[in-house]
């Protein structure tokens, strides 16, 4: 028995070495930073027997291998958008809002051609096999990035390249050595991505309006007396509710979401929209052909503010309305839909954003809320309540703490509340 004890610890002990021994082996070929690159596939287009167009090839994918849904390699990116921007690629969000995007459509490199001083890079995101009823979600996008090669300063010490991350993002890399030809050099020159957005729209005109910088097309008339409504909104919101100064505001005006995907590069994109806001580099766009978008300003002044997603839409239509339509006009359809619907619960809301095809009847619960916050005890609640937190648990324990509320009863309140401001 003892001799067997012995035999099993001995074993158990090989074991321990064998799989330390592998780690070990894993760690040093795989070190910290590491970032397996993706399969790239390109057509006949992409001639990377030239040098510059391999060099744009590797910055490319290295991009695309770096998870872009939640963090930026700054080492791949140039240094005046980087020192401008908390997010340098303003359309990073629409095309990577899921870190399965990548995965579940894969990038096909069309081409790497010069225009100007950039080489344009366009990319279709595409999946072959699909079927009913995911068939019609193809392709995913086309996208056209921009590169240009720039100076790089080198100091005499330096192993690798710094890597920075976007606040909510997680730290990615390469291990990838100064090449020893640069060692003894002061600076040399590699290509680094740009921005499409501030390239396609470089000829746009322009208009300063207090806080905003308005961007727009040359035929589009722009109307300065919607131009100060909006400033003025500005300005009521922020002393209202005690938020700090923002500015300058980046705002672009479109006509349609086509015109919008393309201005940020996406030659086709499956979900365009009709506004969004990048609320870290204080960007606002439009497809309405309006100066005046107050929700996705209205987003952009909170953007303090990390509250549950049901909040963060709530108060942008609380305060800016949502589809063209104020917050008044809202309730009376979401009291009419209560009326049809009367026994969808408050969670079945949370759980389906998306109810009949559109966001309308959950963005209005959300406002719902946050008007009872206010009144409940004016800005200073609503404050409180936009500090929820991203999850269920803690959006209900913030709806109990600040409107007393508890999880049973916030379904009944929500009707009774909405039947209210509907009447008014």
């Amino acid at each position: 028995m003892n001799s067997l004890l012995f035999l099993m610890q001995r074993v158990s002990i090989t074991v321990t070495i064998f799989l330390i021994s592998i780690c070990n082996l894993f760690a040093a070929e795989h070190p910290p930073g590491y970032v397996e690159l993706i399969d790239l596939p390109i057509t006949v287009r992409v001639d990377t027997t030239d040098a510059d167009i391999k060099a744009v090839y590797d910055l490319w994918r290295k991009f695309l291998s770096s998870n872009p849904d939640s963090a930026i390699d700054s080492s791949l990116w140039n240094q005046k958008e980087l020192k401008r921007y908390s997010d340098p690629y303003a359309a990073r969000s629409w095309i990577y809002n899921s870190e399965r995007i990548i995965k579940s459509f894969p990038p096909l490199l069309l081409s790497i051609e010069k225009e100007g001083k950039f080489y344009a890079i366009r990319t279709l995101y595409y999946s072959e096999g699909l079927e009913e009823p995911y068939k019609g979600s193809n392709p995913w996008a086309l996208q056209t990035m921009y590169a240009k090669k720039v100076k790089i300063k080198i100091k005499k010490d330096d192993k690798e390249k710094k890597i920075d991350t976007l606040p909510q993002g997680k730290r990615v890399g390469y291990q990838s050595q100064m090449p020893d030809s640069l060692r003894k050099k002061r600076d040399s020159t590699e290509y680094r991505l740009y921005d499409p957005l501030h390239i396609i729209t470089d000829n746009w005109d322009k208009r300063r309006m207090g806080p905003i910088d308005y961007h727009f097309p040359h035929d589009f008339f722009f109307d300065r007396a919607v131009g100060l409504r909006m400033t003025k909104f500005i300005k009521t919101v922020r002393k209202k509710y005690k938020l700090p100064k923002v500015s300058p505001i980046e705002f672009y005006i479109t006509r349609h979401q086509d015109e919008i995907a393309a201005a940020a590069g996406l030659g086709f994109m499956l979900g365009p929209s009709s506004g969004r806001s990048n609320t870290p580099n204080a960007q606002v766009f439009s497809s309405l052909a309006s100066e005046w978008y107050p929700h996705e300003i209205t987003h952009v002044l909170f953007r303090d503010f990390k509250p549950h997603f049901i909040l963060n839409e709530g108060i942008a239509t609380y305060l800016g309305g949502s589809m063209n339509r104020p917050f008044d006009s809202l309730a009376v359809d979401l009291d009419q839909f209560f009326y049809s619907n009367d026994t969808i619960t408050f969670q079945q809301i949370l759980d389906s954003p998306y109810l009949e095809g559109s966001t309308v009847t959950y963005y209005t619960v959300g406002a719902v809320l946050c008007k009872m916050a206010y009144q409940e005890g004016k800005a200073e609640k609503v404050k409180e309540l936009l500090s929820s937190g991203v999850s269920d648990a803690e959006l209900y324990k913030t709806i109990e703490r600040v409107l007393g509320i508890n999880k049973q009863d916030v379904t009944r309140a929500i009707r009774q509340k909405t039947n209210e401001y509907a009447d008014k």
